[in-house]
């Protein structure tokens, strides 16, 4: 429910910002990124997916603050994981859902197409985490034998946000009364993801992000 309230919040302000300036657009870039985790120890790296949308503050200058929010999909995936003194799990995918808030600083470099830097903070916040998987348990029966057993795994994986910095490198190409934007960044979560605190792991991923800014004005 929380998550709701952020994104009400989010689309009211873009409503009142685009009131006090109707000459343009509020949400002035618009782009489709696919993900690729970057994960270390016993986890493997998978691709995702997201979409963002944003508004650039100052947008004829050469330094622009940029903010928006997104909807990115991570996944990874785990060979091992703890489950207890007699069980453990294995073979986990995790697929992390996040409403995310960016807020950072574009520098500019050119004059019709425009290199850009970019670099600043986000919140990945979670909407839902999942993980499937296999699990087995090592158990004595009456007699004391231990007893293997194996099952699937298919819920809900309980995990936290994610907060850290990202930074990125792109281009803008102009094309009509739009520019043509291509940029790949990378996101470094800073806070440690833990299922039922056994697995520590970070959300951190490359995105390669390519969408549209909007330039012409609104009458």
């Amino acid at each position: 429910m929380k998550y709701k309230a952020i994104i009400f919040g989010l689309i009211i302000l873009a409503i009142q910002t685009s009131a006090q300036d109707s000459t343009r657009f509020f949400l002035d870039e618009f782009n489709a990124s696919v993900n690729c985790t970057t994960v270390k120890g016993d986890n493997n790296d998978r691709c995702g997916f997201g979409l963002g949308a944003y508004h650039s503050f100052m947008p004829e200058k050469m330094l622009n603050v940029i903010t928006g929010f997104e909807y990115n999909r991570t996944t990874q995936f785990k060979y091992w994981e703890y489950g207890g003194h007699f069980s453990n799990e294995r073979d986990l995918t995790y697929r992390m859902n996040f409403v995310s808030v960016p807020l950072g600083l574009r520098i500019n470099f050119g004059n019709k197409t425009k290199i850009f830097l970019e670099a600043g903070g986000f919140a990945d916040l979670m909407v839902y985490s999942r993980k499937k998987g296999t699990y087995d348990t090592f158990l004595p029966d009456s007699n004391m034998h231990i007893v293997h057993y194996s099952g699937q795994i298919d819920e809900p994986a309980g995990l936290p946000s994610s907060f850290g910095v990202y930074a990125g490198l792109g281009i803008r190409i102009p094309v009509s009364t739009f520019e043509l934007i291509i940029k790949p960044d990378y996101k470094f979560g800073l806070n440690k993801m833990d299922s039922y605190g056994y697995a520590s792991f970070y959300n951190r991923y490359f995105r390669l992000n390519i969408g549209i800014k909007i330039n012409r004005a609104i009458h």
